[in-house]
């Protein structure tokens, strides 16, 4: 008898696995037949899938999701009367909460909210709910900047209406949301970098090159957001009130590197600069997690308590941990700036760097141009040589408008101020100066200059 009930159970099983491998097999054929469709632009073809695959193969693919979204906007554009409009909208509405019920992970809860934010399909209670729900549950995520942007302001408007919300309470949340908006920073850049090493040696799909030629446009709406999250709360801030929270909290969260982003990112675009609290956070994440971006607030810090040389240690680090050219050329460029006055060699060797990184970079030569043109005492010229180099200051500078062409009105201004320095024939003269005579300039400098007709 236990033997029949053993073979009658492995029959069960087998049946049992038999079904499940060919319900697998149907929905795969059956979501690589509407892939297929969405594709080809065939919506309508595709919409009559969609009902057959939510209900038998819900969890087998988020593509049912994610191609069935562009099928549905497809049907709301194309929509004849409101009523259907309507209809579909309220379909698209069911997708989303289909897709966040069967991948949790997923971004439907989010798409959801601002779906329904979009259209007043429910009240900024029932909206804000929602993106909590889904921050709290899911914050790698959690990175669209409308649903931060949004976020946020219902919270803010919770926080105006005196909904329970303490000062505390707000402060936190807005660090949490500060770090959270570097963090969809951070993440856009290396998933971009990712894919354009990957490029390298493998052919990328459509939405892979479409992700890398929308990182700049994210990553702008990313700043705004950040931008308008510092402005709004500033009024309800000041260093005072964040230093007192920070440092009653921050034994109990030091160990909590997502707290420690959210001190360091809440009072640094407050300009908290000189809070020993925000020091003490930053250089713990730096430890934690060394990146360029924490580099670089450490180095702003220290030049803001007037440490300028340990601010150049980690603008350095900064450079060095950068991946991106372009922005490890910003940054070599502002360790110039901060070099200018103090130490020209200094300024000019990163500013030359900044030049090798990014062919395209206009406010290298500006400063080299400017520089020479205030050059004189320090390197003990002749009132000749040091005019002469308004003739360097020009060629350089036009070199910023070859290289950013935006920069041809500041250009034409620049160098018709240099003009007037320009040495004149008679100065040339008494310098026993001609036509063709070479310049050499060591120095800071290091260029040479070959007399042009006067």
């Amino acid at each position: 008898m236990k033997t029949l009930r053993i073979v009658s159970a492995f029959i069960i099983g087998a049946f049992s696995m038999a079904a499940t491998a060919q319900g697998s097999a149907k929905c795969e054929a059956g979501i690589r037949a509407f892939e297929e469709k969405v594709n080809a632009g065939n919506y309508n073809d595709a919409a009559a899938l969609m009902p057959d695959l939510r209900k038998k193969c819900p969890e087998y693919s988020d593509k049912l999701y994610t191609y069935g979204q562009k099928v549905i906007e497809y049907k709301i554009e194309t929509a004849a009367t409101p009523a259907e409009s309507s209809a579909q909208l309220n379909d698209l509405v069911a997708l989303y909460t289909e897709y966040a019920k069967y991948f949790p992970k997923s971004d439907g809860a989010v798409k959801k909210a601002l779906l329904q934010k979009e259209n007043k399909m429910a009240t900024d209670d029932e909206v804000y709910k929602l993106l909590d729900t889904a921050f709290k549950l899911n914050r790698e995520g959690f990175t669209d900047y409308s649903a931060l942007e949004t976020y946020f302001a219902l919270y803010l408007a919770q926080f105006d209406a005196g909904k329970g919300i303490s000062q505390d309470q707000f402060i936190e949340k807005y660090g949490e949301l500060a770090a959270q908006v570097a963090y969809a920073k951070n993440k856009i850049a290396t998933d971009k970098d990712n894919l354009l090493k990957r490029q390298e040696t493998t052919k990328l799909t459509a939405t892979e090159i479409q992700q890398i030629a929308d990182a700049p446009r994210a990553t702008d709406a990313l700043n705004a957001v950040s931008e308008n999250m510092a402005m709004q709360s500033s009024r309800y801030f000041t260093c005072d009130k964040l230093e007192a929270y920070y440092d009653k909290n921050y034994e109990a969260h030091k160990g909590d590197v997502s707290w420690l982003e959210g001190l360091i990112i809440g009072m640094y675009s407050n300009k908290c600069y000189n809070s020993p609290v925000l020091y003490k956070g930053a250089q713990a994440v730096h430890a934690s997690k060394p990146s360029a971006n924490t580099a670089y607030m450490l180095g702003t810090i220290e030049l803001k308590r007037r440490n300028q040389k340990q601010a150049i240690v980690y603008f350095e680090q900064s450079a060095a941990l950068e991946k991106t050219p372009e922005k490890k050329a910003s940054l070599y460029y502002d360790i110039a700036g901060i070099f200018r006055n103090s130490d020209k060699a200094k300024a000019k060797e990163f500013a030359v760097k900044a030049i090798g990184l990014n062919a395209k970079f206009g406010k290298p030569y500006i400063l080299l141009a400017e520089m020479y043109t205030t050059a004189g005492k320090e390197c003990g010229l002749s009132e000749f040589d040091r005019k002469a180099l308004t003739w360097l200051a020009i060629e350089t500078i036009k070199k910023a408008e070859v290289a950013e062409p935006r920069y041809k009105t500041t250009v034409t201004s620049l160098i018709k101020s240099f003009e007037k320095n320009k040495p004149t024939k008679e100065e040339a003269k008494a310098a026993k100066r001609k036509k063709g005579d070479v310049i050499t300039y060591g120095c800071w400098i290091n260029e040479t200059i070959t007399v042009p007709t006067l």
